[in-house]
């Protein structure tokens, strides 16, 4: 078992601007914590997916704790999602929760995984520029769904 003064992972964000929310959310409720991969991130955004987003880390005795403020406490959004950066077979711009861990850490965009049929693969090969179809990505699991 842990010792209570152990770091642990608590959670993984997509952006960096969400987990420095989580984070300093966190410390305003004086749980210490700290962020890691925020830089790589933030320079390559295309590695998220690989690094496993920027993390989030807490003190083993303080996490329990840490995770009832973020799932309790909620950041209203200063206005409603723009319309138009939406792309037209987009779903609902309300991030939904993974079907295998549960996560909101969820994003919609180019699939990582191959998605291709045999015409799409080969316009990739030709125009050497991946084209790949959308789907949900899980940032704290990997899965991606439609």
């Amino acid at each position: 078992m842990p010792s209570p003064d152990s770091v642990v992972f608590l959670e993984s964000f997509h952006e960096p601007m969400a987990a420095n929310l989580a984070r300093t959310r966190l410390e305003a409720a004086g749980i210490p914590c700290f962020l890691s991969n925020e830089n790589m991130v933030s320079l390559m955004p295309l590695y998220s997916s690989i690094t496993g987003g920027v993390r989030l880390h807490v003190y083993q005795r303080d996490a329990e704790a840490a995770l009832e403020l973020l799932r309790t406490v909620t950041v209203p959004l200063a206005t409603g999602p723009d319309e138009a950066s939406f792309a037209a077979d987009a779903p609902d711009p309300v991030a939904p929760r993974c079907p295998r861990c549960g996560s909101s850490d969820v994003a919609y965009g180019p699939a990582t995984r191959n998605t291709y049929s045999f015409w799409s693969g080969l316009v990739s090969v030709l125009l050497r520029y991946p084209v790949r179809g959308n789907r949900f990505h899980c940032f704290h699991c990997g899965n991606e769904f439609k």
